[in-house]
């Protein structure tokens, strides 16, 4: 079976920023300039409880309008965005609701629902796997990381234990860019749409044909139901996290590999795999979740 095939047009985007019109320091053109400059196909301008920018073309940049829901609970919060919505999906919705009730109103809004920052929003598992209509959850978050917060960028710990009590979620990288201070333009994915339309580029996220990523590339990925090949970009680690706490010659390390593979452990009842690049200057990449309890 073939999990990705990066043979294919794919577009650089990313799925959570803010501007001038939340909590951002770059106004929405400054943001869309920024990102056109670096390549990106696609953005989100995804302001806190507000729609503030329409869906359009700036140049060869395709602008998705989004939002950034918030809420406060015990120990944590809660922050789930909303890629390609619909401009009244916030009416009615306050910041006492359930964070269940942004979900709700995100998919009825035809928008994906994303998971923002777990790891620095405290997340339990228990939260993380409540949630039910996500589509997605944002294993590394630029601006959560030093010097802009504490050393809370990446989710992949907290997330893989909510993945052990099931409901596997597709898995995002994006800079939640304020400060465009060095918070902007390093965290993305690469999606495989048919076209570069929203409606696109979201059926491809639901259906999880895209891969996180710093810098390094998934070139293919195949798993015959016992061993999931991996071919990439030159990279120092390729490494296969799963539910379990032990299997030996999980990470693979050499000088420039492009190719690893991995052989699951019949005898040990595994859920779920996935793949993580690490490259000689410490960019990653991330694959999605492999279910294999179907």
């Amino acid at each position: 079976m073939i999990v990705f095939d990066g043979n294919r047009k794919l577009y650089k985007g990313n799925t959570h920023l803010h501007t001038t019109l939340s909590d951002g320091r770059k106004s929405p053109e400054e943001a869309r300039a920024i990102y056109k400059e670096n390549g990106y196909d696609f953005l989100a301008i995804s302001d806190h409880r507000k729609v503030t920018t329409e869906t359009m073309m700036d140049g060869d940049l395709l602008s998705v309008q989004s939002i950034e829901f918030d809420y406060n609970l015990v120990g944590q919060v809660v922050h789930i965005v909303g890629f390609g919505v619909k401009s009244d999906v916030a009416e009615g919705l306050l910041p006492q609701m359930s964070p269940q009730r942004a979900v709700n109103a995100i998919k009825k809004a035809g928008g994906v629902a994303i998971l923002a920052h777990p790891a620095w929003s405290l997340n339990t598992p228990e939260v993380i796997t409540g949630l039910r209509g996500l589509d997605a959850v944002e294993i590394y978050n630029t601006v959560s990381g030093m010097p802009f917060n504490g050393d809370r960028a990446d989710s992949s710990a907290i997330i893989d234990v909510a993945f052990c009590q099931g409901n596997l979620l597709n898995l995002v990288a994006a800079d939640d860019a304020h400060f465009y201070i060095g918070d902007e333009c390093k965290s993305y994915i690469m999606v495989a749409a048919e076209e570069k339309t929203e409606e696109a580029i979201k059926k491809a996220i639901i259906a999880g044909d895209f891969y996180a990523t710093q810098g390094p590339k998934f070139e293919r990925i195949e798993f015959d139901g016992s061993m999931v090949k991996v071919w990439c970009s030159p990279v120092k680690y390729i490494s296969f996290p799963s539910d379990l706490p032990w299997a030996q010659n999980r990470t693979k390390q050499g000088e420039n590999l492009t190719y690893a593979e991995f052989t699951l452990n019949p005898n040990l009842p595994h859920k779920f795999i996935r793949v993580m690049l690490v490259d000689e200057s410490g960019k990653r990449a991330w694959s999605n979740p492999i279910d294999l309890t179907k």
